[in-house]
């Protein structure tokens, strides 16, 4: 974790600039949340949090995966709703990376 670094910031904008991001653009941008300052810091009405949420896992973009109190990371898919979860964050990672560019490549 960067924190709010220039560095962090830099590379954010560089990236802001990029018309294709890889794996490993999502996953170093990933910023953990309690679920209590994510409910008070964003509209949680645009967001499927599960019950058992204990903390967010935000990305650039606002793709977010719900750490629960299990231990299971999941993530809801943003269209179609599917949810999908894992022990291991990098696993659901790798499945958000894959869901975003299904979605993009199915828009253009």
């Amino acid at each position: 974790m960067h924190g709010e670094s220039h560095d962090r910031i830099q590379l954010m904008q560089q990236l802001a600039d990029r018309t294709e991001w890889s794996f490993k653009d999502l996953s170093q941008f990933g910023q953990l949340m309690p679920v209590a300052a994510f409910r008070s810091e964003y509209d949680v009405s645009l967001y499927t949090l599960n019950d058992d949420c204990t903390d967010v896992m935000l990305y650039p973009q606002m793709y977010y995966i719900n750490l629960l109190k299990s231990g299971m990371w999941s993530y809801h898919g943003l269209f179609d709703g599917k949810v999908f979860s894992d022990q291991q964050l990098e696993v659901v990672e790798e499945y958000v990376y894959n869901d975003v560019l299904k979605l993009e490549r199915s828009s253009t």
